[in-house]
């Protein structure tokens, strides 16, 4: 009787808890969905065909990490209200997750993408520093020896050899900085406890950002 009594106790929290997994699990492939498996899909196509992202792909990895993070941990609370506690392995994992979710956002945010030019921070992404260089291609298709670009409202004007020197550097920098940042997923995989995934650094050994004022000023 008093397992009739809980389980009538907790059927509405249980129900609304699976009604939420439900749509998370549908969002991630539903092809009316914000972040559904559709949106990868167009990227990938669109750059195979050397066209740009239609999507900020690293938004859409963030949220769709976020929506996993998320049915995990109601599938624990699911259990939880079965009088069944998750095991160790399961906690950890969820830690391990949630951190790699960490992990991948800090390398998306401006402290990792980002360079000095005017005095000012700026970036290109992996779609911007493609197309750059077919905007270059093109000026000096027509003989043009000077290419413009317009960064927060001011027009930055460099030789077009200049232009490739400086994507060619933030492709380095950016290839070095995808090393560690999957240096430190598999770190945090490697870990065997909640509190080291937990206390784990994920901020360190990204290389020093680029300086495009001293670089071509000194």
């Amino acid at each position: 009787m008093s397992e009739i009594l809980n389980e009538d106790q907790h059927f509405d929290e249980r129900n609304a808890l699976n009604a939420e997994m439900a749509q998370l699990m549908g969002n991630l492939s539903s092809n009316a969905s914000p972040i559904g498996d559709w949106k990868l899909a167009r990227i990938q196509e669109a750059r195979l065909m050397g066209a740009p992202d239609p999507y900020d792909l690293n938004t859409l990895v963030k949220d769709r990490q976020d929506t996993r993070d998320r049915i995990n941990e109601i599938e624990i609370e699911l259990k939880r209200l079965d009088g069944i506690e998750p095991t160790e392995a399961e906690l950890l994992a969820l830690a391990k997750s949630k951190k790699k979710g960490e992990i991948t956002e800090f390398d998306n945010s401006a402290n990792v993408n980002s360079f000095i030019i005017g005095g000012l921070p700026m970036w290109l992404s992996f779609e911007q520093r493609s197309r750059l260089l077919r905007l270059i291609d093109a000026a000096e298709a027509k003989g043009e020896e000077t290419y413009t670009k317009n960064w927060g409202g001011m027009d930055y004007s460099f030789p077009t050899s200049q232009w490739r020197a400086m994507v060619n550097a933030v492709e380095d920098y950016a290839g070095a900085c995808q090393a560690v940042t999957e240096g430190h997923r598999s770190a945090v995989e490697a870990l065997d406890t909640i509190k080291k995934v937990e206390d784990y650094d994920i901020t360190i050994g990204y290389p020093t950002k680029i300086n495009f004022d001293t670089m071509f000023n000194s």
